[in-house]
This record gives structure tokens, sequence and C-alpha cells, in this order.
């Protein structure tokens, strides 16, 4: 009878014994991140395997190099589509992006943990319709970034199944965003502006001069004194005034609660104190 890791009473030594291994051999920090939720994903592969324990699991990964990747896999969240939660778009459509464009001719926008990219292209598309007639006036940057490669792949190449847009787009938007075919693949006067690369909240310093940033629905697997850090980050990240956007689960917690103001409360967007 498999035995039901969750219940396994190694004290966390073990588990943390995986989570170290995967960072030395290939890179990813999740030592920071919500235990729970890691064992809970990490079963997964427990189960695939027939492992009874972790630490015969890390005996698996010992013999094949190709379970961290295999593992990593499960760990990472990918949960992602094109204007995910269309009232909160809404609200960055009319309360965000005319105050952000306003007065000036560059604009930076970060979208940190943007998985493919879905979430890149639809701020993108966003702003190209907020700006109008005036998008060739406009030097625009909007940096998608995440810790898996294989999905920053996937964002660079912008090529989505028609059922991912289902719902989520008017003809006419598809019609003058998309290439469309078997797939859809967005358009290069889009595609111009966007740019995928690898970055690591946990690990690496934060991009700086933003006027937005997005960060939905990754802080609320990572422990608590790491979100406050990661919110202190953001708070200097963004230019004078500018704004965060998290997930609905999420809230400031910490420093960065007295340090911005609550532009919506259900959606969680916030605007830079200064």
């Amino acid at each position: 009878m498999m035995v039901n890791i969750m219940e396994v009473e190694d004290k966390g030594l073990e588990f943390r014994e995986v989570l170290e291994k995967v960072y030395r051999e290939r890179g990813f920090d999740f030592r920071q991140y919500k235990e729970a939720s890691l064992r809970r994903r990490m079963q997964k592969r427990l189960y695939a395997l027939k492992a009874e324990s972790y630490q015969d699991y890390i005996m698996r990964l010992d013999a094949d190099s190709l379970e961290y990747d295999r593992l990593i896999d499960v760990l990472l969240i990918n949960v992602t589509e094109f204007f995910r939660d269309e009232e909160a778009f809404e609200i960055i459509k009319n309360k965000v992006l005319p105050y952000i464009i306003k007065g000036k001719t560059k604009l930076k926008i970060g979208s940190s943990g943007c998985a493919s990219g879905e979430e890149v292209y639809s701020i993108a598309i966003l702003l190209d319709e907020a700006l109008g007639d005036k998008r060739d006036s406009f030097e625009i940057s909007i940096y998608g970034t995440d810790i898996d490669r294989d999905s920053l792949t996937k964002a660079k190449e912008g090529i989505y199944r028609p059922q991912t847009v289902k719902g989520k787009m008017t003809d006419e938007i598809l019609e003058k965003y998309f290439d469309k075919g078997e797939t859809l693949k967005v358009k290069d006067s889009i595609k111009k502006n966007c740019h995928f690369m690898v970055h690591d909240l946990v690990l690496d310093k934060p991009l700086s001069e933003m006027d937005l940033i997005l960060c939905r629905n990754v802080l609320i697997y990572f422990e608590k004194p790491l979100q406050e850090k990661i919110y202190m980050d953001f708070y200097h990240a963004l230019n004078s005034e500018g704004y965060l956007f998290l997930g609905k689960a999420e809230s400031l917690i910490g420093p960065a609660r007295e340090r911005f103001s609550v532009i919506d409360k259900r959606w969680k967007i916030y605007q830079k104190e200064d």
C-alpha cells in the first residue's frame, strides 16, 4: 500500500533536502515557498514513481537527473490566460493606463511570473488600444519575467490555440492583433514591445523605473517574510505614483501596506505613495 507522503514523519529534514538539491543542481530556489503547497505538488512525483518516502525519492533524483526537470515542472505554477479576470482589466484600462500615459512618452511595464505570456500580450493589447493614434510617439517596453525557461520560450513565440482566447476578445481585436490560422500568432506590431527574460523574484534584483507591475497569484505561494521583502522590492522598482496589480487572493503585508494607496480593494490594484 502506498504511503501518504503528506503524513510521513520526516520532521521536514528530507523534504528540505530535496529542495536544497533542486537549488544546487538546477538553480531553482523553492526554499522560501509555502511548505504545504510544495508538499502537495511534490507528492505527484512520489506517487508517479511509487516512492514511499522522501529519502526514497532522493535516491531516484540521484539515479536520474531528468527527474529534477519533472519535479520542477510540477512545482512551478503556470496557470495563465488572456485577460484573466476581465473586470480587473477593465479597471486597469479605465483607472490605471490613462494616468501612466499622461505626460509621458516612455512606458515600462513588468509582468512577474508571466508563464507563457498571455498576461504580457493582454496588457500590450490594452495599452495599444488606449494609445490609439498616439502609439508611435511612445517608447514602450513590457517585460515578462519568469524562472521557467520553457514557458518563456513559448511566450516569445506568441503562438496560442484558438480555444485559449474563446470569449476573451472580440473578433475585431483578434483580427487586429493576431495572425489567424490553425493557431493564433501575436502580430509583430505587438510583439516588438514585449521582452521576455529569466528573472527570479527570490534571488535577482528587481527591475527598475516601472510604471506598472503585474504580479498575480505568485506571492501567495511564498512565506510571509519573503512576501514582505518582494512587496518592498516592487515599491522601489516603481516610478513615482506607479501601480501594482496583484492576484485577487493576495494583499499587501508588512511595511508596504503604508507605502501604497488602494485603487481597487477587490482586485488588489495599488498605487505607490511617495
